[in-house]
């Protein structure tokens, strides 16, 4: 008899490599957090503007603490996640656009919470805008108001462009310059940083090109971790995604190698404590434990295991993002906790005089609800944006893997014999 085919649209792919559906249990915990976040910050948030400073602990010999070093981990991470958005429009890998958008939530969740801790960190927080108005252009801080401001108005262009779930040829051409943008944004933040030459361990060239490669180690951390919650991430994705996590997870380690013997062994005693005070002061567990186990050793060997494994490369993302706020911590602290005058802590006593510092309730509260800002923005911005909910396409099967319409429905079987 003559066998009765149906035309198939596409070859149907084995069930192992079909589309993650989003978990809902995933999206409600999310949203439980954010709510939990964001309540924790309303409190925080009035606390700081009715008593103001008073009930920070950082003071005259540490003038930055956590808020520094969140706005510091999240603006990297901002411009990581939106280069990762950037790139995919630039290859103009369709199939990844739904990322791609997703990417640009991200990259504007963590730049408003991260301008939102600097913020709250300075002494007349609504005089910030004079920096605006009276830049000095010879300032680093100056011009990067400025870089702020344009790439906020990048942001907020590609994500009303994108609200539909289209994606305009301008974008799909001039991306590339968005790309090359957020690798000067981001350098850019590391020169605030490597140009401050009373502090040891931050003036270094090497500064600029660390915050670069923590800024896409972190930023695409983010966006995976967020593609595993909203269940788009595939196979094909996870594994590329994680083999791109492995690499600068690589260069990271050896980047603070570098950082690490050369200052160890420079004879410079001022970098040299700072680096001490990283691996065996007060807060050691920092950088072996919350940086160095649970940040890198435990996401690597996630990834080098479970790199196809959707959850697992979730969960490696997740981590690695976590240690971004550990890695700037290290950053910050170490540096400022240093005497710059031998006996100057001895010589004073007070309110603020002092190099040891820990966080206070206030500023934990305010920190858990700029995580609640990042969350609000993904989640709620998601709802609108109808191009963020779509999953990447899986490559096409081998032929010899192909299923034909006879065998993949039995009816047709019958039909057919």
């Amino acid at each position: 008899m003559t066998a009765v085919t149906s035309p198939v649209a596409e070859p149907l792919q084995p069930a192992a490599e079909r589309a993650q559906r989003a978990p809902s249990w995933a999206i409600t915990v999310a949203w439980v957090l954010t709510g939990i976040c964001t309540a924790l910050g309303l409190v925080g948030l009035v606390w700081r503007f009715v008593g103001g400073h008073a009930a920070a602990n950082y003071g005259s010999y540490v003038p930055w603490g956590l808020w520094i070093a969140a706005y510091v981990a999240l603006v990297g991470a901002s411009a990581g996640a939106f280069a990762v958005g950037a790139l995919i429009f630039t290859q103009r890998r369709r199939e990844y656009y739904p990322i791609a958008i997703l990417s640009m939530l991200v990259a504007l969740g963590t730049f408003a919470a991260g301008m939102t801790n600097v913020w709250l960190d300075l002494g007349h927080p609504f005089r910030a805008y004079k920096l605006m108005l009276d830049t000095e252009f010879g300032s680093v801080m100056g011009l990067m108001a400025w870089l702020y401001t344009a790439y906020a108005i990048i942001l907020v262009v590609g994500l009303v462009a994108t609200r539909h779930g289209n994606v305009p040829k301008f974008l799909e051409r001039f991306a590339w310059v968005a790309f090359l943008f957020a690798i000067v944004f981001a350098g850019a933040e590391g020169a605030l940083f490597g140009v401050v030459g009373a502090r040891p361990l931050w003036e270094s060239g090497i500064t600029p090109v660390l915050f670069l490669v923590e800024a896409a180690l972190f930023g695409l951390a983010l966006v995976v971790a967020a593609a595993a919650v909203f269940g788009m991430l595939t196979k094909d994705v996870a594994r590329r995604f994680g083999l791109a996590l492995l690499a600068l997870l690589g260069v990271l380690l050896a980047l603070e190698w570098a950082e690490f013997s050369t200052g160890m062994s420079a004879s410079v005693p001022a970098k040299e404590d700072a680096l001490r005070t990283i691996l065996t002061g007060d807060y050691w567990w920092v950088f072996w434990i919350l940086h160095l186990g649970l940040g890198v050793v435990l996401p690597a060997a996630l990834l080098l295991w479970g790199r196809s494994k959707v959850a697992w490369v979730g969960i490696a993302g997740a981590l690695i993002a976590m240690m971004g706020i550990a890695s700037k911590l290290n950053l910050v602290l170490p540096a400022l906790a240093q005497e710059e005058i031998e006996g100057l802590e001895d010589a004073f006593h007070g309110s603020g005089l002092t190099t040891s510092y820990t966080p206070s309730a206030m500023e934990w509260l305010v920190w858990f609800g700029t995580l609640g800002l990042v969350g609000l923005i993904v989640l709620i911005g998601r709802h609108f944006m109808k191009g963020a909910h779509g999953t990447p396409k899986q490559p096409d099967v081998q032929p010899d893997d192909e299923l034909t319409a006879s065998e993949a429905d039995p009816s047709l079987q019958e039909a057919n014999s």
